[in-house]
């Protein structure tokens, strides 16, 4: 089991701009998570990975051997993520009022 983990965000925004006209792009978050622990790189691994946020997209693992003497190793793993929020759902067009029927004699 890892000793220890660190959790970090940091928010990612940006504008694209298309055909001359600015468009605003959907703000993702980017994060990492961190697990440390001295049984082995997999078990360190899985516990940085189910650290991870529901939902989120996982970009990168990196993993390190940290030898702490006396033939002592350390494991440190970091996974990196970004999650993109769900899309804001537009208001349903109102249906325009219908003219009043003209009565016949």
């Amino acid at each position: 089991m890892a000793r220890g983990f660190r959790l970090s965000a940091a928010g990612l925004s940006g504008a694209l701009l298309a055909g001359g006209l600015a468009l605003l792009a959907v703000p993702a978050r980017a994060g990492s998570v961190t697990a440390e622990s001295i049984f082995d790189r997999q078990a360190t691994r899985q516990q940085a990975r189910s650290q991870v946020p529901k939902g989120a997209t996982v970009t990168r693992t990196v993993c390190e051997d940290l030898e702490v003497g006396l033939d002592n190793t350390r494991y440190r793993c970091t996974v990196y993520y970004t999650m993109t929020p769900a899309p804001t759902p537009t208001p349903a067009a109102t249906p325009a009022p219908s003219a009043p029927a003209t009565g016949q004699p």
